[in-house]
C-alpha cells in the first residue's frame, strides 16, 4: 500500500510538474509576446516624439532668425530717419559724425559686425567694422550680387508707407564674410514717407552669421554650425539658408532635441532586463520544478546578480530616480536624484515625496497634492506625466522638472510608484528669453508693440463683456530730437529709460506702459470711468515729463504731447484706438505742444 501510495503520489507529483511545466511555458510566450508588442510601440513613440521634437526645433530656429532680422530692422531705422543722420551724412559727409554715432558707437551700442551708408547715386560709402571706419567708393570693395539685391529690394519698397513698412532684412556677402542684416531708407524726421531729396540713400547695420548668429543660436539650440556647402550636410535637423539675391548661402545645421531617443534608450533595456529575466526565471522553474530545493541557493546567486544589474542601471542614470510606497514615502533613491535635490541618499529614506515634487507651490510636510502625477498614479494605478512641475532643493530652492509616475502593484493592488525626473531649468530659461525678446524695447524694457496689442485686445473683450471703457494715450516726446542733436544718441537712450520710469510711477499697476519706438510711447488705461478721470491723467503724465532729467551730468527739459482715444467712442479695435490716439497727438503738437487732445 505505501508502495501504491508512493507511486500514486510520484503520479500526482509529476502530472502536476506537466501541468506547471505548460502553463509556465503559456506564460512564457505571453511574457515574449507582451514585450515584443512593447518594444514596438515604445519605438513608434519615441519616433514620433523625435519627428515632433526636430519640426519644433526647425521652427524655433526660424524664428529666432526672424526675431534677429527684426530687431536689426529696428535698430537701422531709428538711425536712419533721423534728420542729424541726412545732414551729416548725405549733405556734409562728415566721416567722423557717421563713426560716433552709426560706426563704432552702433557696433559697440547693439554688438554688430558692419553698418555702411551709401546715397541715392552711389557716388558715397561709408562703412565701419570692428577693425576700421572709412569711406570710399561703393565698388571699393567689390559689392557682391546678394549686397546689391539687399539694397535695391529696399528701394522698391513703396515709398507712401515708409515708414510704417518694416525695413528690409536679408542674407548678403562682403568681402568673403557672411552677413545678416537689415537696410532703411535714410530720410527726414519730418517727411519720413516722402523722402524726395535723396530717395535712393540707404543705411545698413550688419551682423556677422558665422561669428554672431550662429553664437546666438548655438546658446539656445545644440551644436549650430554654417555648412558653406550644403553637399556635406549630415545633421538631421537642418535649415537652407538664401543670399537676398536668391542663391545659395549654405546650410545651418544642428543636433535636435531626441526625447523619444532618449526616452528608449533609458527605458528599454529595463524593460528588456525585466522581461527577460521573468522569462528565463519562468522557464527555469517549468524545466527545474523538481529540484526547486536543491537549488535554492543557485537562484539566489543569480537573483543577487539580477538585483546587481538594477543597483547598476540606477547608480548610473543620468535622470533622477526613486521609488515610494503606496503612501507616498521614498523607499529608494539613485545618486542623480539625490544630487539634483542636494541631499545625502540617506536623508531621503523615508522622505515625503510630495515634499520634493509639487505642481505648484510647495505644501506643507504631511499633506498631499491632490493635483499632482505621483498621487494620481498611486490612487488610480496609471502611469502619469507631468511636464511643468517643480521640485525643491535641500536649500530651499526650487527648479522647474518634468516627470513622470509609474505606479508598482502586487496582486492587483498599488503598492507603490516609480517617479523618473529631469531638470529643465536651461529650456524654462530658453523659452523666457524667447518670450522677452519678442514682447520687450530692449532700450526701456517696457512691452512692445506686440505685448501692447496683445494687452490692449485682451482689455477690449473684457470691456465688451462688462459694459467698461478703456482708455488710450499716445504720447511724443517734445524736443527729444535737441537732445540727440546736442548729446549725442547714447543720452537720448538714458532718456528715454527715465522717461519710462516716470510714466510708470505716475499709473496704477493694472495700466500698461508701453514705447512703440523712436520718442513714442502709448499708455493703456484700463477701468476708465470716463473722459475727465482720462485727461486728468494726461495733464498728471504732461506735469511730470516737464521736470528737469539728469543725463550724464546735463540737466534736460522735455515736454510731452499726448492724444487720447476712448474705447468704444472711437474704435473697437487696438489698432483703430492707437491710430486715433495717434491723429489726436499731432493735433496737440500742431496746437503748441505741451499739452492733449482728444480724438474726434
Amino acid at each position: 500500500m505505501r508502495h501504491q501510495d508512493g507511486s500514486m503520489q510520484d503520479n500526482h507529483h509529476d502530472s502536476a510538474v506537466a501541468e506547471l511545466g505548460t502553463l509556465m511555458g503559456v506564460m512564457m510566450v505571453t511574457i515574449l509576446i507582451a514585450l515584443a508588442l512593447t518594444l514596438v510601440l515604445l519605438i513608434q513613440a519615441g519616433r514620433v516624439q523625435d519627428e515632433t521634437a526636430l519640426e519644433a526645433s526647425q521652427r524655433q530656429v526660424e524664428g529666432l532668425i526672424w526675431m534677429t532680422g527684426r530687431n536689426l530692422a529696428n535698430h537701422v531705422r531709428d538711425y536712419a530717419i533721423w534728420d542729424e543722420a541726412f545732414e551729416s551724412i548725405l549733405i556734409a559727409r562728415d566721416l567722423a559724425w557717421w563713426d560716433g554715432n552709426a560706426g563704432q558707437y552702433v557696433l559697440s551700442t547693439f554688438d554688430l559686425d558692419l553698418t555702411l551708408a551709401v546715397d541715392d547715386d552711389e557716388r558715397l560709402f561709408f562703412i565701419s567694422t570692428e577693425r576700421e571706419t572709412r569711406t570710399a567708393p561703393l565698388d571699393h570693395p567689390p559689392i557682391s550680387s546678394s549686397l546689391r539685391a539687399l539694397l535695391d529690394a529696399e528701394r522698391r519698397g513703396d515709398p507712401s508707407d515708409f515708414p510704417e513698412r518694416p525695413a528690409t532684412f536679408g542674407l548678403f556677402e562682403l568681402d568673403g564674410t557672411l552677413y545678416f542684416g537689415a537696410v532703411s531708407r535714410i530720410c527726414r524726421e519730418d517727411e519720413p514717407s516722402v523722402c524726395a531729396a535723396k530717395p535712393g540713400a540707404l543705411m545698413l547695420f550688419a551682423i556677422s552669421v558665422e561669428e554672431r548668429l550662429v553664437a546666438e543660436l548655438d546658446e539656445i539650440m545644440n551644436g549650430v554650425e554654417l555648412l558653406r556647402d550644403p553637399a556635406i550636410s549630415t545633421t538631421t535637423a537642418h535649415l537652407p539658408l538664401l543670399f537676398a539675391d536668391g542663391s545659395d548661402a549654405g546650410v545651418l545645421t544642428w543636433i535636435p532635441p531626441a526625447p523619444g531617443r532618449s526616452m528608449t534608450g533609458s527605458v528599454l533595456p529595463l524593460a528588456v532586463l525585466a522581461f527577460l529575466s521573468i522569462a528565463g526565471l519562468t522557464l527555469f522553474f517549468a524545466l527545474r520544478a523538481r529540484a526547486l530545493a536543491r537549488s535554492l541557493s543557485s537562484d539566489e546567486r543569480a537573483h543577487r546578480r539580477l538585483l546587481a544589474q538594477y543597483e547598476s542601471i540606477l547608480e548610473t542614470a543620468g535622470d533622477g530616480i526613486f521609488g515610494v510606497d503606496a503612501t507616498g514615502r521614498v523607499q529608494f533613491v539613485n545618486p542623480a536624484a539625490a544630487h539634483m535635490l542636494g541631499y545625502p541618499r540617506s536623508e531621503l529614506q523615508g522622505k515625503d515625496a510630495h515634499a520634493l515634487l509639487f505642481s505648484g507651490q510647495p505644501i506643507a510636510a504631511g499633506q498631499e497634492d491632490a493635483d499632482s502625477p505621483l498621487q494620481r498614479a498611486l490612487v488610480s494605478g496609471r502611469s502619469e506625466i507631468h511636464d511643468s512641475a517643480y521640485s525643491r532643493r535641500a536649500d530651499g530652492g526650487r527648479f522647474p522638472v518634468e516627470y513622470s509616475a509609474s505606479p508598482v502593484k502586487e496582486h492587483g493592488q498599488v503598492t507603490g510608484a516609480v517617479v523618473v525626473f529631469r531638470d529643465i531649468t536651461k529650456r524654462r530659461e530658453s523659452e523666457e528669453e524667447m518670450f522677452y525678446r519678442a514682447n520687450y524695447d530692449v532700450i526701456t524694457e517696457l512691452p512692445n508693440r506686440n505685448l501692447l496689442l496683445e494687452r490692449l485686445g485682451q482689455e477690449l473683450k473684457l470691456a465688451r463683456r462688462e459694459g467698461k471703457r478703456v482708455g488710450v494715450l499716445f504720447i511724443d516726446l517734445d524736443d527729444f530730437k535737441a537732445v540727440n542733436d546736442t548729446l549725442g544718441h547714447h543720452a537720448g537712450d538714458l532718456l528715454l529709460r527715465q522717461v519710462a520710469e516716470r510714466l510708470t510711477r505716475c499709473l496704477r499697476e493694472t495700466d500698461t506702459v508701453a514705447r512703440l519706438g523712436g520718442d513714442e510711447f502709448v499708455v493703456l488705461l484700463t477701468h476708465v470711468v470716463d473722459h475727465g478721470a482720462t485727461e486728468r491723467i494726461a495733464d498728471m503724465l504732461i506735469c511730470a515729463l516737464r521736470h528737469g532729467f539728469q543725463l550724464a551730468g546735463h540737466s534736460v527739459r522735455v515736454g510731452a504731447s499726448i492724444g487720447i482715444a476712448h474705447f468704444p467712442d472711437q474704435g473697437d479695435t487696438p489698432e483703430a484706438l492707437i491710430d486715433h490716439a495717434d491723429a489726436a497727438m499731432y493735433q496737440a503738437k500742431a496746437a503748441g505742444r505741451g499739452m492733449h487732445r482728444s480724438a474726434e
